[in-house]
């Protein structure tokens, strides 16, 4: 088998002739063998039809001119009836503009008679690729029906999987949970997916971004305030604890919380109970805490920017996200996900990538993670017009070249 047939797969692509001219017809098969290919010709889009009914083909090479069911017809039958086959056709000099509306219609690409077998041979491996990478996307969908975990993670490699697997122990568990990982890659994704695959996925998730709050108002906003407790406050409200009261409170940032206010965090944990700014009453909470960190919270507490009782009550159960980096062909399913996202949202057919394109994602390190490569992907779907990203769509980070 040659890199030719195989595209750098496991199994060559099957491939079906269809060509009233017996010399193209025969030649070409022919040269397929050699190559590496399973094929079979035939002289009209019926014969080419009643094969594809009997056996599995990956690709038909159809001429666009031929009597009776021309190649035009024939593309439209395969779309509608083998949506899992893919038709390349070939058109002679004066009707590339038939070859134009066979690509609108959704044939795969297209060869202008006469060729060079090289030319079909290198057209077969780029789509070989392409075919390739549908079927990543496809077994990832496939992966992603099974449960409401799988369905926020995406992701096959062994890394993202593991977390799925920790993500169905955990999530059953009341005690607290601490996601680690750089930032950008989806530790709030995580933490919604436990809260979904669990007990109390009926009930609220509320996400707290500690970073985010205003250091004299933290207290406040964890566990609410009673009226007159500060100036401002006209009235009585509850904090993020109460408001997710039999459900899941995710403190995102967790290392970003002031040392003062840790230590009635660490109360909250243990006994279930607080009160609130200005208040004297117990104030009991059924919730489910998840943390999450951007940083080394074991250097954190070394340092003392954080407090050893809250990081080991914290840490009792614990999943580490790994770096986009890291995960492999996952940049990919990724990137296709995100694209099929801004397709529905925009409501435009999705585009693929190119496998050129598909290499510089491979190749690059993703140093903002997931949320890079979503900013990245909604950019080049917006500049694609054709259906497919090419290098050229691609931010100029991606291209090495200086924008």
């Amino acid at each position: 088998m040659t890199d030719g047939a195989s595209g750098g797969l496991s199994t060559p692509l099957r491939v079906l002739v269809v060509d009233d001219g017996r010399l193209v017809r025969e030649t070409t098969m022919r040269q397929l063998h050699d190559a590496g290919f399973p094929a079979d010709a035939v002289e009209n889009g019926y014969r080419a039809l009643d094969l594809l009914a009997a056996g599995e083909w990956d690709v038909v090479l159809c001429d666009l001119r031929m009597p009776g069911m021309d190649g035009l017809e024939l593309l439209r039958a395969i779309r509608a009836d083998y949506p899992g086959v893919d038709v390349i056709v070939m058109t002679a000099f004066g009707t590339v503009k038939t070859a134009v509306t066979a690509m609108q219609d959704g044939a795969a690409d297209y060869l202008t008679k006469p060729f060079h077998f090289q030319e079909l041979e290198l057209r077969l491996r780029t789509l070989a690729q392409l075919r390739g990478y549908r079927k990543q996307v496809s077994n990832l969908r496939t992966l992603l029906e099974t449960d409401a975990a799988s369905r926020r993670i995406l992701g096959q490699s062994p890394q993202i999987l593991q977390v799925v697997k920790l993500v169905h122990t955990f999530a059953a568990h009341a005690v607290p949970v601490l996601i680690t990982g750089e930032t950008g890659t989806g530790k709030e994704v995580v933490a919604r997916a436990l809260h979904e695959a669990g007990p109390r996925a009926m009930g609220p998730f509320v996400p707290i971004p500690c970073g985010a709050i205003p250091t004299e108002l933290a207290e406040s906003e964890l566990f609410g305030h009673e009226k007159g407790a500060f100036t401002g406050a006209t009235g009585m409200r509850q904090g993020a604890f109460e408001r997710a009261h039999k459900g899941t409170l995710l403190l995102d940032d967790v290392d970003d919380l002031p040392l003062n206010l840790q230590v009635k965090l660490l109360r909250a944990l243990q006994e279930g109970s607080f009160q609130r700014v200005g208040g004297n009453r117990e104030v009991t909470v059924d919730v489910r805490v998840i943390a999450t960190t951007k940083v080394d919270l074991g250097e954190a507490v070394a340092k003392g920017r954080f407090r050893d009782d809250v990081f080991y009550r914290l840490r009792a159960l614990e999943i580490r996200l790994p770096p986009l980096r890291d995960r492999g062909e996952d940049v990919l399913l990724l990137a296709q996900h995100c694209l099929q996202r801004f397709a529905h949202e925009s409501n435009k057919p999705e585009p693929t990538l190119s496998p050129e394109a598909a290499g510089l994602l491979r190749r690059y390190g993703w140093p903002g993670n997931v949320r890079e490569l979503r900013h990245a992907m909604e950019s080049a779907a917006t500049l694609c017009a054709d259906g497919a990203i090419g290098p050229d769509q691609l931010p100029a980070f991606l291209r090495g070249v200086l924008a």
